[in-house]
């Protein structure tokens, strides 16, 4: 990858101070990020690449990640933990009393295109329930010949959470994160997960249909309940201004108090990037 997006490291940071950092890799078929933890959740690094050609599955962008990930140099680093997060919209939420990790392809039934899958789930206890993810092979298995001893987790686990904590405690709040042309919507009552859900949009009135769907189908009205964005919907003039139109109270995300900037990563976008900031170690085990 030529050029990143955005770029920072600190000049302090290397690999004889990296065994004490945590490194977190948000993959998706739209690009690579990484963020790298330190003492106090302090951010040793922070770089964001985007792939010059999207893609439908993680088959067609496997150069470009191995590309990244043979390339950069903080990759090589020892590490006290790595996690390696996947973004894409085969996720599904399972209530825990109805769970069976012995049959996971059964939960995907009628939902997926004819492919090869590996299937995992993350634990959530505190919504009493399993997001269960299908993932193609090749980038599970990439991962793991990088970095052998990563957990893996999919991002729609740490979206939730982070939600949770940042939801009203007496109300309710519609939350909405975007990558590429993915978007995962969530519905919260008092910090009560009501919904979940990602959608594959092309254009900013097929994404303002299906937050407006989010809303009707819980009788919530636009003029009254918050909608909390993230992600690159902050970034396209075209669709903030359409979820404005509809919306009375759209509100970008911030990072997650627990993961401070140092105070040289000066004009960073926070909400364009809260999904990857969500992946802060302080996250309960995942999985696999």
């Amino acid at each position: 990858m030529d050029k990143y997006l955005f770029d920072f490291t600190n000049p302090a940071f290397s690999a004889a101070s990296s065994a004490h950092c945590a490194l977190n890799i948000l993959i998706g078929t739209e690009g690579c990020s990484l963020v790298v933890f330190g003492k106090n959740a302090a951010v040793q690094a922070l770089k964001i690449a985007h792939f010059p050609k999207p893609g439908r599955d993680f088959g067609a962008v496997e150069t470009d990640i191995r590309q990244i990930f043979g390339s950069e140099t903080i990759f090589s680093y020892p590490y006290a933990e790595v996690r390696c997060a996947f973004s894409n919209q085969n996720a599904t939420l399972v209530p825990r009393r109805l769970f069976t990790p012995d049959d996971l392809p059964a939960y995907f039934k009628l939902l997926l295109r004819p492919a090869e899958y590996e299937y995992h789930f993350d634990e959530l206890p505190e919504f009493d329930c399993n997001l269960v993810y299908a993932i193609e092979p090749v980038v599970t298995r990439t991962c793991l010949q990088y970095f052998p001893q990563a957990q893996m987790v999919h991002l729609g686990t740490a979206l939730l959470r982070n939600w949770r904590l940042i939801a009203p405690s007496d109300d309710h709040r519609v939350f909405l994160n975007t990558r590429n042309h993915t978007a995962q919507i969530a519905v919260f009552d008092r910090q009560n997960l009501l919904f979940y859900n990602a959608f594959q949009f092309e254009k900013p009135a097929d994404l303002l249909y299906f937050v407006l769907l989010a809303y009707d189908q819980f009788r919530l009205s636009p003029e009254i309940t918050a909608l909390t964005v993230s992600g690159t919907v902050t970034n396209e003039p075209e669709t903030h201004q359409q979820l404005h139109r509809y919306i009375r109270t759209v509100r970008d995300a911030r990072l997650p108090i627990n993961t401070p900037l140092s105070e040289s990563a000066e004009g960073l976008p926070e909400q364009v990037y809260f999904d990857l900031f969500c992946l802060h170690p302080s996250t309960p085990a995942h999985q696999r």
